[in-house]
């Protein structure tokens, strides 16, 4: 089975109580490739497959027996007075028990001390001292109730000397945080090197954490997926160990998300083909991570996202087949991707690109369930999932289509209808890379999610927003 490795502890360091001069947000020196194609599956033909759950609209009835979903909050950010706003803006963000809200995006801070009713804008690179080639994006923040923790992390060009990618991890106190959100943080910075995958560009780092350990997972361009793993009390001490895998490749595990919801340890998949994926375990303490293929209703070997607007972009092609969402749920893993519409002949017929969720039992490595994101009309992509205290599964997804602009929404699984507030009048060229849904620590039966609307008003504008939804 393979082994995970363990790197040097890394020495925590203080943010300065002074700041730092803004300093000006470079362009990426690589961009992301798009997802390479899904091998054809071999597995179940498609008539196997779960049936499609059903024509929903965007707005309209909950299902059936169900009270509705409403928005408890929606609080948009002011557009305007986001630092170095770069597209797409990648809403990300988490709300403490203490009603403290932190959002970031490309590239921005904004941080709320009652649940979003007012925002204070901050420049991430006044914050913290220069590092690397400098600060391009990519930031994702959760909140970790168990120690009251907002962690932040952030993507930044390669070392000039060595090419090495790198990426900060910071964390502070949710009192801290809506206090003094420029001071409040301590970080620790890696370089590819670190994992072993010296001179590799880093993209994409995504962030979790299981019972014992913050989790990272961050692909190295030209070698596969990383997962590296933090235990949460050295973020107390200061003194950090970590350990990682060395990288997954050999199928796509390219953007996959590692769960969510308090796992016992690192779980995330990739695809082996369209009708197989091959799930990492590695629980917490267990030095050795392993490999589980799980066979899933066959989805189409077309490899068409497409997705075009009123506006005439293709908004969703550049999304494929990446594992977005994953949650955990008493033993079951849930994960959802994006799937491409159907072809010519396949029953059933998928006519838009949307979103698979498949319910998987870690105890036999089996789905208990699938079912499908769908509309006739519309694509729906880049799913992300969480669990409330209720036991819900919560959904933050994209959708768009020839009669809509591309937007973001809200739901629960299982009521075939995921809710919005403001639509989009326009689509930029770019659309993604992911939105973000958690369990909402103020009011644990609802979830609280991070997602955009784009507006043209003289020029397209991309609106970040913070939601709490549920019943």
């Amino acid at each position: 089975m393979p082994e995970a490795r363990r790197g040097a502890d890394k020495e925590a360091r203080k943010v300065s109580r002074r700041g730092y001069r803004p300093k000006k947000i470079p362009e990426r020196f690589e961009e992301e490739a798009e997802p390479g194609r899904v091998p054809p599956g071999v597995g179940p033909l498609s008539e196997q497959q779960s049936e499609p759950t059903g024509t929903a609209s965007t707005e309209g009835p909950e299902g059936p027996g169900r009270e509705p979903v409403t928005f408890t909050s929606y609080s948009p950010l002011d557009p305007t007075q986001l630092s170095n706003v770069k597209v797409p803006v990648d809403p990300s963000g988490a709300a403490s028990p203490s009603h403290v809200v932190a959002m970031v995006g490309n590239v921005y801070l904004a941080v709320s001390k009652d649940d979003g009713a007012t925002w204070r804008y901050f420049d991430p690179t006044t914050i913290f001292p220069s590092f690397a080639g400098g600060l391009v994006g990519d930031q994702q923040m959760i909140y970790v109730p168990e120690f009251d923790l907002f962690v932040w992390i952030m993507l930044h060009n390669p070392v000039p000397a060595t090419s090495d990618g790198a990426f900060r991890i910071a964390w502070g106190s949710a009192s801290d945080v809506g206090s003094t959100p420029k001071s409040a943080w301590t970080f620790v910075d890696f370089v590819a090197s670190d994992l072993d995958v010296a001179a590799a560009f880093l993209d994409q780092p995504h962030l979790s954490y299981s019972n014992r350990n913050l989790l990272v997972a961050v692909d190295a361009q030209g070698n596969g997926r990383v997962v590296v793993r933090i235990p949460l009390t050295d973020l107390q001490t200061g003194s950090v160990g970590w350990e990682y895998t060395p990288p997954l490749s050999g199928i796509s595990y390219q953007f996959s998300a590692p769960c969510g919801e308090r796992p016992p340890g690192a779980f995330l998949a990739g695809h082996v083909d369209t009708s197989t994926l091959r799930v990492i375990e590695w629980r917490d303490g267990d030095p050795n991570f392993h490999e589980h293929d799980v066979t899933v209703g066959k989805y189409s070997d077309s490899g068409d996202f497409s997705s075009t607007t009123p506006s005439g972009v293709d908004w969703s092609s550049r999304c494929g087949a990446r594992l977005s969402g994953s949650t955990w749920q008493d033993g079951s893993l849930w994960l959802s991707w994006t799937a491409p519409r159907s072809g010519a002949g396949e029953s059933p017929n998928y006519p838009q690109p949307y979103t698979r969720v498949v319910r998987i039992n870690t105890s036999t490595w089996k789905t208990d369930s699938e079912l499908q994101v769908w509309n006739p009309d519309y694509a729906f992509a880049y799913g992300a999932l969480a669990l409330n205290s209720n036991n819900e599964v919560g959904i933050a997804v994209a959708w768009g289509g020839p009669n809509d602009e591309a937007d973001a929404a809200f739901g629960i699984l299982g009521d075939f209808v995921v809710w919005y507030r403001d639509g989009s009048t326009a689509t930029e060229g770019r659309w993604g890379d992911f939105l973000r849904t958690h369990r909402s620590q103020v009011t644990s039966a609802h979830f609280d999610g991070f997602g955009y609307f784009t507006t043209n008003g003289g020029g397209i504008t991309q609106n970040p927003y913070h939601v709490r939804y549920g019943r």
